[in-house]
């Protein structure tokens, strides 16, 4: 007779380390196979790091402006990455 998880009062020490270990080998598995590379990012763009902020110059791609520097200094300023 299986014993189900409502009983988990009634096991022993052993059986209830029995139990835990199946469910994180699961769980685990589970997780690996998440993280497996299948998935897509939530988050967009470019993996690169900049380097400096400048202020903006005629021909500068507007995306990379930086609103956060351009909000304090009245003028526009674009990430170099």
């Amino acid at each position: 007779m299986k014993k189900t998880i409502n009983n988990i009062s009634q096991l022993s020490n052993e059986e209830k380390r029995k139990k835990l270990r199946r469910i994180e080998i699961k769980t685990r598995k589970l997780s690996n196979q998440i993280f497996s590379g299948s998935y897509h990012s939530a988050f967009k763009g470019r993996g690169i790091s900049f380097s400096e902020v400048r202020e903006y110059q005629y021909g500068d791609d507007v995306r990379t402006i930086d609103w956060n520097v351009t909000a304090r200094n009245i003028k526009p300023y674009v990430k170099v990455f």
